[in-house]
């Protein structure tokens, strides 16, 4: 998961409060700028220390965009001023199957059991997160809608986390509160950045339902308008 200005911690991220009255909505063509303008703000910087920022973006163009705009991948938090405070993006099952990580799920160190159990589940993965410096209440609130709302079709959830040669450590409190697990190590290649280590991390169906079974879960729920599992 590529993720900038994270989740804060505790319970469904204590510390960034949600704001009620904020609205998270499937994105629309029309956000299609905003969407790029917020990657191209969180994005890999050479001449900067990513870690020290609060998380980066690495991948997707505006034609990766466009197709996951048009085909629901995208959830977004508009600001009150214009533009977005948050997005993300979570690639349902066929989308995955179709992805660079799943043609690499034999070159991982994740266990061959697990990976052959992939084969029969219908996998989503969290694929990017993202919000605007200081509105990391935003990425909570969106985060957790997007993860329910793919639960709701999938078996399971995958996500990544660049852990060398810098640590993405962005998402990873909200990834550990909603029952994610690392489960193994990938090794990724991307154009202009080189090679990067991730973890990969999972959500089982059984981890997250009893998540959001928990008392403070089911508050969380309530107030940012999420049903539940």
């Amino acid at each position: 998961m590529d993720a900038g200005d994270g989740p804060g911690d505790g319970p469904v991220g204590r510390r960034a409060a949600p704001r009620r009255g904020a609205v998270v909505r499937r994105a629309e063509a029309a956000d299609l700028d905003g969407l790029v303008a917020l990657r191209h703000a969180r994005a890999w910087r050479a001449d900067a220390p990513p870690a020290a920022a609060g998380g980066f973006l690495l991948g997707s163009d505006r034609e990766a965009y466009r197709d996951h705009v048009a085909h629901g991948r995208v959830m977004v938090t508009p600001a009150a001023a214009g533009g977005l405070d948050a997005f993300s993006v979570v690639l349902d099952d066929d989308a995955f199957r179709a992805s660079d990580l799943w043609e690499r799920r034999h070159h991982t160190d994740v266990p061959a059991e697990l990976v052959a159990r992939f084969e029969h589940a219908r996998l989503a993965y969290f694929d990017q997160l993202v919000a605007r410096p200081g509105r990391a209440w935003a990425s909570t609130r969106l985060a957790f809608h997007h993860v329910v709302d793919a639960m709701h079709r999938h078996d399971a959830m995958l996500a990544t986390t660049v852990v060398a040669p810098v640590v993405n450590g962005a998402a990873l409190p909200f990834l550990r509160e909603i029952g994610f697990e690392v489960v193994g190590h990938v090794d990724e290649t991307y154009p202009r950045i080189g090679r990067l280590r991730s973890a990969l991390h999972l959500l089982t169906r059984e981890a997250f339902e009893r998540r959001v079974a928990r008392p403070d879960a089911r508050r969380f729920a309530a107030r940012v308008g999420v049903g539940g599992s």
